[in-house]
């Protein structure tokens, strides 16, 4: 059995992880729309390619910070903005899809 404070260093962990595949799923897209950017010869979709990069980083950065602080808070607000960039991000990939 893992004592508390085990308990608590494994939900930083686990928060911490959380918030870097995020990071790297945001990343991961921007590169895929820079790929299609390139092969599509659309330079807008730079935009969206660097918008989704900067999310990325930025996911990243807050990750890193909520895994050095000691005790793990709710972070709704954070959430309520990842789950606003995933939504503005399907909606502008349903466009680009429509579109062309």
């Amino acid at each position: 059995m893992l004592s508390p404070e085990d308990e608590r260093g494994l939900a930083r962990e686990r928060t911490g992880l959380a918030w870097e595949r995020s990071a790297l799923a945001f990343g991961a897209l921007g590169a895929v729309v820079l790929g299609v950017a390139a092969h599509k010869e659309l330079p807008i979709l730079l935009v969206f390619s660097a918008a989704l990069a900067g999310v990325g980083a930025a996911v990243w950065h807050h990750g890193r910070r909520s895994y050095d602080h000691p005790v793990v808070r709710p972070q709704t607000r954070a959430l309520a903005l990842l789950s606003l960039a995933a939504a503005l991000t399907a909606v502008a990939a349903a466009i680009v899809v429509v579109v062309r």
